[in-house]
């Protein structure tokens, strides 16, 4: 089995793509460690053709299922590839002095308020859970502002998002992320996933195409530019998986087409070469399945998708057992590893021939953990889930893959935009049912060796890897970071005389912002008392007066690349307060 891809394997031509042109300096804003997953294979052949990368992390956080911070994935690249470094990324969230800064405030809650209306285009009719979301992060004023007669129309609606994105784009650089770019001089600035709600990488893009550098944005994952914020920020080059994506950035964030590259989901494409580490037998007598009878993986989904699925869990199984040809078949459940405290006290053993396992989640980011992710897969007979990505990599695996549309789970399956590729997407490859009638019956046939191979196949090579199920993401996105830098760089600008005055304008508002959310700035030692609303203002004024008057703030010396754990670098703030809820780390319960 093949865990990593081998030192050496990129300096060759891949594919069609030759040796490099030079030696590049790469800048991978990085929104939180997770995210890493999915560029791995990016990140080792940049590193393999002579490219240096900077990884620049957002959030540093912990894996939910309590790896150990020395074995997380980009602590073991940075020590295989001398060219690969990581650091946390100016002024990050976590950070007590960037919850102060009025202007970076003003920022955020001008990126939420356009986040929010984009929930109001009749695409999201249908989807009432994720514009509850959007709206929760807007805050009071704006849901009430679009409550009046001439601003909640559509008309209404589309001038305030129109004004909302003149006031984003006339906004003061930050004067952190100046530094931290002039430090690190790439040749290109790389960001994933900026759409997140709220979020402040749309400031590296903007901030680094003032400064005459080029840029690109990488999308993490299928369901980024259908069920998060906006592009705020149109980057030179985005790269996307498929030609659903491709319309999905040009119809929903206004980018041009010609400036989109398909190139398939690099994430996935180790999974096409890998192997099984251990036999089917050798699989059931570890996680406790008999190996006499086929299983069914049960793949669940994260808190958003599905916050009670250990509940409907035990009832899906009670519909297993009374059905015929189930009632012995093996039932394998994975647990999400952002959603698997609810597993620890859950209790199938009345079903029989099931387990739990992973019993906390994992996440499939070090070899071992990829071995059990895929031997699950590669000797299961059919998988079932709601609303998952692993959906997807069951596919790739030739495994069938069923979901059931429960009551429970409507707005979450069919009131998600991105949940209509799995089922319709070049005829879809999940097999779905309307009823438990319906769906035991589809998972009863697969078990006996109903599957239509040819409709995944379909799927996948549509999806996945547009280009043949045989070309490899990866070089095609490595490709098109070294195509981008091969053309000269944009021309830096700086603002206009009607910038600064829209922000000497702007300038009270961003020094009040500064003040109050000073109230919930954690003291800078622990146990210091907050400081009063006088120290607060005066502690603002200077850097609001600043950038008022189109002068360029003091900056903060910016943070060197890294060789720590990131455990020690994690240490000086805990998780992003704007994080969702399902993307907090959640601790196991004792015992």
């Amino acid at each position: 089995m093949s865990a990593t891809v081998p030192q050496g394997a990129w300096t060759a031509p891949v594919d069609g793509l030759g040796p490099p042109r030079r030696n590049l300096r790469v800048l991978f804003f990085i929104r939180h460690l997770i995210y890493t997953r999915n560029f791995e294979s990016t990140l080792r052949m940049l590193a393999e053709r002579g490219h240096r990368v900077h990884v620049a992390l957002d959030h540093l956080i912990a894996d939910t299922a309590g790896t150990p911070w020395a074995e997380e994935l980009i602590v073991r690249l940075a020590r295989e590839y001398p060219g690969i470094t990581y650091g946390p990324a100016p002024g990050r969230a976590d950070d007590t002095e960037h919850w102060t800064d009025g202007w970076f405030q003003l920022e955020r809650n001008v990126s939420l308020w356009r986040d929010f209306l984009r929930y109001f285009d009749p695409r999201y009719d249908a989807a009432p859970k994720l514009r509850e979301r959007a709206v929760s992060k807007a805050g009071r004023g704006l849901r009430e502002l679009v409550r009046l007669p001439l601003v909640g129309g559509p008309a209404g609606r589309r001038v305030l998002g129109l004004a909302l994105a003149g006031l984003e784009a006339r906004l003061p650089l930050r004067p952190e992320v100046q530094a931290f770019l002039e430090q690190h001089d790439p040749d290109i600035v790389l960001v994933t996933p900026l759409v997140d709600l709220g979020s402040p990488q749309a400031g590296y893009v903007r901030t680094a195409k003032r400064g005459g550098r080029r840029t690109g944005l990488l999308v993490h994952s299928w369901d980024n530019l259908t069920n998060k914020g906006l592009i705020h920020e149109s980057p030179d080059f985005v790269q996307v998986w498929n030609e659903a994506q491709r319309e999905e950035a040009a119809d929903m964030h206004g980018i041009d087409p010609q400036r989109v590259a398909v190139t398939g989901a690099p994430g996935y494409d180790h999974w096409f070469s890998w192997a099984p580490s251990r036999s089917r037998e050798e699989l059931c007598s570890t996680v406790g399945l008999r190996a006499d009878r086929p299983f069914v993986l049960y793949l669940c989904s994260s808190y958003f998708i599905a916050p009670r699925e250990a509940e409907f869990v035990a009832e899906w199984l009670r519909r297993v057992r009374a059905f015929p040809g189930l009632e012995e078949a093996g039932v394998l459940v994975r647990p999400h590893p952002k959603n698997f405290e609810q597993w620890v006290s859950a209790d199938l053993s009345g079903a029989g021939n099931v387990a739990v396992w992973p019993p906390l989640g994992a996440n499939p980011l070090d070899p071992q953990a990829k071995a059990d992710y895929f031997d699950s897969l590669y000797h299961c007979a059919a998988v079932v889930g709601v609303n998952t990505s692993a959906l997807i990599e069951s596919a790739i695996v030739g495994r069938p893959v069923h979901t059931l549309l429960a009551p429970e789970f409507r707005e979450t399956q069919e009131g998600t935009l991105h949940f209509r590729y799995l089922a319709r997407f070049e005829g879809g490859m999940l097999r779905v049912a309307e009823d438990f009638d319906e769906h035991l019956g589809q998972l009863a046939g697969a078990l006996a060796g109903d599957v239509d191979h040819e409709r995944m196949r379909r799927f996948v090579r549509a999806f996945v890897r547009p280009r043949g199920l045989g070309a490899p993401a990866t070089p095609e996105v490595v490709a098109t970071v070294e195509e981008a830098c091969a053309v000269p760089a944009p021309t830096a600008h700086g603002s206009s005389a009607r910038d600064g005055a829209l922000r000497f304008v702007l300038a009270p508002v961003a020094f009040v912002l500064a003040v109050l959310h000073g109230r919930y700035s954690p003291p800078a030692e622990p146990g210091a008392p907050l400081p009063s609303l006088s120290r607060r203002a005066l502690r603002a004024l200077p850097g609001i007066a600043r950038a008022a008057a189109g002068r360029e703030p003091v900056p903060r010396a910016p943070a060197e690349p890294s060789a720590e754990p990131v455990e020690a670098l994690a240490q000086a703030g805990g998780p992003d307060p704007d994080m969702r809820e399902e993307e907090r780390p959640r601790a196991a319960s004792p015992g």
